[in-house]
């Protein structure tokens, strides 16, 4: 009788913490929460930013532009991470002419400007990952 209690508490241990390692995995899987701009946004999963060495038109639901301002432009499409977003105020007709950091996949950053009407595009958000497309060169 006692060995049966013995193997019954053993096998309560192992059932239990099989529940809590499960449940442990589980909640570190949980699906995360949509990304968003520094202005509480939501962000798509990936946006594609128009690279170009004059002030673009103001970005639009059609596709983000932005002026290099610092540092070398991408000789081809390339992914890069939003560093900052700083300088967001609007101008007299509600434009933001944002200032951003972005760091290429060789460690390199430039620095452009992305114009946009907040109220109808999200900022590049720190920590966003985009998809630089250069223009001229």
């Amino acid at each position: 009788m006692r060995l049966r209690r013995g193997v019954l508490a053993a096998s309560s241990l192992v059932l239990v913490g099989a529940v809590v390692a499960a449940a442990f995995l589980l909640g570190s899987r949980a699906p995360q929460a949509p990304a968003v701009d520094p202005h509480g946004t939501a962000l798509p999963t990936q946006r594609e930013v128009a690279l170009s060495l004059e002030m673009p038109a103001p970005s639009s639901m059609d596709g983000l532009h932005a002026m290099l301002v610092g540092g070398t432009m991408p000789g081809v499409p390339t992914q890069a991470t939003v560093l900052t977003d700083e300088d967001c105020a609007p101008d007299a007709v509600g434009i933001s002419h944002c200032l951003n950091r972005l760091r290429l996949p060789d460690g390199t950053e430039i620095e452009v400007r992305h114009p946009h009407d907040m109220r109808v595009v999200a900022c590049l958000a720190p920590g966003e990952r985009v998809r630089l497309v250069p223009g001229e060169l």
